[in-house]
């Protein structure tokens, strides 16, 4: 009897396992094919209806992108021609200016000379009036000097206020009337302070003269009459505001009137004690 191999027992046959394994690969890689055949078959799990409608959905997509590309080309060309128009309207505006220019140019060219003409008499009676200029210049020259040759008329007598009454503590303010307005004699040596009479009833300053006088009995104020009817009507507008005046502070000023015969200036000397120097 021969001798066995040394690992007749003990050695394991895998071919059964393998061929299982071999078996099962296979059944899987048929299933997978099957399944993807079906799928495929079937357009991928959609019916027949809805692929076509999908493929109609995407032709439409197109079509509508198509079509808003030729609106867009479309209202660019509409642009282009507005803009194309415009310019044709504006080249016909300078063609009608142009065109009534040159209908113009013949007129033009008839009044050239009588304008050319009209500036060369302007320009002579220029030169004209400028030597009637000079000679008028130098005769004024020689009539201010014959004037300032001549004995001016005497000023007018300055015209002197006068104390009047018996009382000596009263306090004058003088305020002279005529046509022009109201003077304030407040200084002996600076002009009266001249008031109109249409901003009498505003102005501060008479305003401050009255509460002065109205402040004291004391006070007293004397209103220099000019002898002109003018000054009459200046001497009732400045009456009424003092007795609105009075009226309304319930003060009783009691103006004094003086008249000044003659336009002379007027003389305050003997009231220097009541007035600024």
């Amino acid at each position: 009897m021969g001798r066995r191999s040394q690992d007749d027992g003990g050695s394991v046959s895998l071919f059964p396992f393998l061929s299982i394994l071999i078996c099962i690969i296979g059944c899987l890689t048929l299933i997978i094919v099957v399944i993807n055949l079906i799928a495929m078959n079937k357009g991928e799990g959609r019916t027949s209806e809805e692929v076509e409608r999908a493929r109609e959905y995407v032709l439409l997509e197109q079509e509508k992108i198509e079509k808003q590309e030729q609106q867009d080309r479309l209202r660019q060309l509409i642009e282009n021609l507005i803009q194309q128009n415009k310019d044709t309207l504006a080249t016909r505006d300078r063609l009608v200016i142009l065109k009534e220019m040159f209908d113009n140019q013949e007129e033009i060219e008839k009044s050239r000379d009588e304008l050319i003409a009209k500036f060369n008499l302007l320009q002579q009676t220029n030169k004209q009036l400028v030597q009637d200029e000079a000679l008028l210049l130098a005769e004024i020259k020689v009539k201010e000097e014959e004037i300032t040759k001549r004995k001016l008329p005497p000023e007018a007598a300055q015209l002197r206020v006068r104390p009047s009454g018996s009382s000596t503590s009263n306090r004058p303010f003088f305020v002279e009337i005529s046509d022009r307005g109201v003077y304030l004699h407040k200084s002996l040596s600076e002009e009266a302070e001249v008031i109109p009479i249409a901003t009498l009833n505003q102005n501060e300053e008479f305003i401050e003269l009255l509460k002065t006088i109205g402040s004291s009995s004391q006070n007293t104020l004397i209103f220099l009459v000019r002898g002109n009817p003018a000054a009459v009507g200046t001497l009732q507008k400045a009456s009424q505001l003092v007795s609105a005046y009075n009226r309304a502070n319930g003060t009783e000023i009691i103006p004094g009137r003086l008249p000044l015969p003659g336009e002379g200036k007027v003389d305050l000397q003997m009231f220097a004690q009541f007035l600024e120097p």
